[in-house]
């Protein structure tokens, strides 16, 4: 090698050293700024991989150069494929290439380089395999060594971050031990180059599992630094409060929130967080969690709770504010369901005991007998036994939620015969009309006669409680039609019979008949004409427990209602019962 020749290549050696200063250095402000950032620069990473990726691909570039190879190409462990895998940029490989070119382990050549951490030179009898795919004469490997020392200069530790590989000496050339002894020097600003980019990838990648994880949360997340700004505020959080496209990151929080309320609770949590009170101060354990009540562009009412917590770094200082906004929306509706349902059952109990107890009470006073006729007498008792009947009902009604609540549908005492819908349905009528003066109630069955299986009690429990809605619902009378008729068998279901019932009644919203058949659902915010809200509930599962299913349709309001039950003409098999379904609440 002639002495320009070796100014030239000190000289390349000269300018890696610099990239590698200059790369050390940035890591090292990455590593700095990580450790003393607040919340607010959460989202500010001063080095980019770009950044890392240039400063590889001169350093390959350069390194073939330096030692006259034709390829030059960085190899790095798989830990989940468990072999060695080149990696871009490469010098004198295409992508493909790059992305083909792997070794496994105990193959030899990379592999054994990197496990024994001495460089291998390749001679033209050592270059089979995937070295043969690249066209390669001869090469040599160097492991990409980083080396841990103390204060006084001493090893305290040697890691392998992977192999560096030159193929095929320029001008059809050797490589020799010089050009090995310059590939180890440079392969170490190689390994710190490595090192730095797969502990930023590292760090990238948690950063990126941790924000999938926030925005896959169903309870809303924000973070709000010592700044007042958003650092973080996840898919739920962005729903209930951004309305416009413009990225709430870094914007000061009450820019974001245009909730008033939930302004000054997000104020007082922050000032609390800054300022908490004494430790001597006992906590105040009936202080209830803040609550806010938000509304969706559709007009519907969701109730959140709000809990605030500090975020700390490992110095314990103060980085900023975390507030999860837990949907307590079901819940908080549940309990005020089941008071109602509570006062409501009490009225339904007192309602039937009432008029029987009146009439108990005049027909005891009657001690001879005398003041009433025989008919007035008979008038009493049919009043008593229709209460009876009434009581029964709701009495029923209780028990059987109790089965469905611990065991579905299939807890319902269900005794199969064959039964004449049409029969079944004109007594549920006979009734019905009883109750009524202003309703005209027509039963318009086709075929007229439909035998199908079933429980005659529970079928009537169903009639019973859809006609007695539409009752209920067109307070200004009106025609109520009862329709049947049989759908032949297809693939998805056997030969079914399919009921309705037709009012002229208040209608419904679309919102509110995506909900019919909830537990205690009383009507969408219009007047109502009492009731327990599960009579649906149950008709529900009584047609889950015929294997069926139930759904209503509405022109909209005032425009009338038809509910709509399906179920098999034929009973399913007792061994197929175990796959009804569970309701769910």
């Amino acid at each position: 090698m002639t002495p320009d020749d070796r100014e030239q290549l000190q000289k390349q050696v000269e300018l890696l050293q610099q990239e590698l200063a200059e790369s050390r250095r940035k890591m090292s402000e990455l590593e700095q700024r990580t450790k003393s950032s607040s919340a607010a620069d959460m989202g500010d990473i001063p080095v980019t991989i770009s950044e890392f990726e240039d400063t590889l691909r001169r350093l390959v570039q350069r390194t073939a150069m330096i030692v006259q190879a034709e390829k030059c190409v960085v190899m790095v462990r798989d830990r989940e494929a468990g072999c060695l895998v080149a990696r871009m940029p490469a010098f004198g490989l295409t992508e493909e290439e790059v992305k083909s070119y792997r070794v496994i382990e105990g193959d030899g050549g990379s592999d054994a380089v990197y496990q024994s951490g001495e460089p291998l030179v390749l001679d033209s009898s050592q270059t089979a395999n995937e070295l043969a795919k690249l066209k390669v004469r001869n090469g040599i490997s160097v492991p990409l060594l980083i080396e841990k020392r103390d204060d006084n200069n001493m090893l305290m530790e040697r890691i392998t971050v992977g192999v560096l590989n030159c193929f095929n000496k320029r001008y059809g050339g050797e490589f020799n031990d010089e050009d090995v002894r310059l590939l180890e020097r440079l392969s170490r600003s190689a390994a710190a180059v490595i090192a730095n980019a797969q502990m930023f990838q590292e760090v990238v990648a948690e950063k990126e599992k941790l924000v999938q994880t926030l925005e896959s949360l169903t309870a809303g997340l924000l973070l709000i630094n010592q700044k007042n700004r958003v650092v973080q505020m996840n898919a739920h959080a962005r729903k209930m409060f951004v309305e416009d496209v413009t990225d709430p990151i870094n914007r000061p929080f009450t820019d974001v929130i245009q909730h008033e309320e939930c302004k000054q609770i997000l104020q007082r949590m922050i000032q609390d967080s800054v300022n908490p009170l004494p430790s001597s101060l006992p906590p105040d354990e009936d202080k209830k969690p803040d609550e806010i009540r938000v509304y969706d562009p559709d007009g519907s009412e969701f109730i959140y709770q709000m809990h605030a917590a500090t975020v700390r770094d490992d110095a314990n200082n103060l980085l900023g504010t975390v507030i999860i906004f837990n949907d307590v929306t079901e819940l908080r509706n549940l309990e005020q369901m089941k008071t109602n349902f509570v006062s409501i059952v009490a009225h339904e109990l007192r309602t039937p005991l009432t008029p029987m107890k009146g009439f108990i009470r005049t027909l005891l006073d009657d001690v001879n007998e005398e003041w009433y006729l025989l008919e007035d007498r008979r008038e009493f008792y049919t009043i008593i036994d229709e209460n009876i009947d009434r009581l029964s009902r709701l009495i029923n009604d209780l028990l059987n939620i109790s089965r469905i609540e611990r065991l579905g549908a299939q807890g319902l005492e269900m005794t199969w015969e064959k039964a004449e819908l049409h029969e079944i349905a004109d007594s549920v009528v006979t009734m019905q009309r009883g109750r009524t003066d202003r309703h005209t109630l027509i039963v318009d069955f086709n075929p007229e006669r439909i035998v199908i299986d079933t429980d005659k009690d529970m079928i009537q429990n169903v009639l019973h409680n859809i006609i007695s809605n539409s009752i209920k619902y067109a307070p200004g009378g009106g025609e109520i039609r009862i329709v049947a008729r049989i759908e032949p068998a297809t693939e998805e279901r056997a030969e079914s019979v399919v009921i309705g019932v037709k009012d002229h009644g208040m209608g419904m919203t679309e919102p509110f008949l995506k909900r019919i058949g909830e537990k205690f659902n009383r009507g969408d915010g219009r007047p109502k004409s009492g009731g327990t809200g599960i009579g649906l509930w149950l008709v529900k599962n009584i047609i889950m427990a015929h294997r069926g299913e139930m759904w209503a349709e509405s022109p909209g309001i005032d425009k009338g209602t038809t509910f709509w039950v399906r179920v098999p003409v034929v009973h399913i098999a007792e061994e197929d019962n175990a796959s009804i379904p569970m309701q769910k609440d």
